[in-house]
């Protein structure tokens, strides 16, 4: 519906087998039987990923609410796609053993700001940074 927010009309699928293509992955997502699905915006493929927006905010729910999506033979990863909040990162691949203060001054130096948390995982290698201001455009797009 066109008052629905995008966010609740997008899905991610991830883990496509070789050789699905855009209307492959159409034609199942519009299948009600076979995926819960119905009409769609858009599909975007991208390697083993790929964005589909459906018209409707309760098709995706619905789709999304399937147990399994299998095609090829392939169970497939269906998910919301994750939010983009410009005053949330994640810092992926950190050794573990890397001092808190070395990352606190890459990310002074990267984003130009002093007022932000570092939330470490339990297994340190990755890091989720709470900024106080938004990143500008200009570091978002780098």
């Amino acid at each position: 519906m066109p008052g629905e927010r995008l966010e609740e009309r997008t899905l991610e699928v991830s883990q496509l087998p070789e050789g699905v293509d855009e209307e492959l992955l159409s034609l199942y997502f519009e299948n009600k039987r076979r995926s819960g699905g119905g009409s769609l915006v858009s599909v975007t493929k991208n390697d083993d990923r790929a964005i589909i927006v459906f018209e409707d905010a309760e098709v995706a729910a619905r789709v999304l609410s399937k147990e399994h999506h299998i095609l090829h033979n392939v169970e497939l990863s269906v998910r919301k796609p994750a939010s983009k909040d410009p005053c949330r990162l994640l810092l992926r691949g950190i050794n573990p053993n890397t001092n808190i203060e070395m990352i606190e001054l890459y990310v002074e130096n990267m984003t130009a700001q002093d007022d932000f948390t570092l939330c470490p995982s339990p297994g340190r290698d990755l890091i989720l940074i709470h900024l106080s201001e938004p990143l500008s455009k200009g570091l978002l797009n780098a």
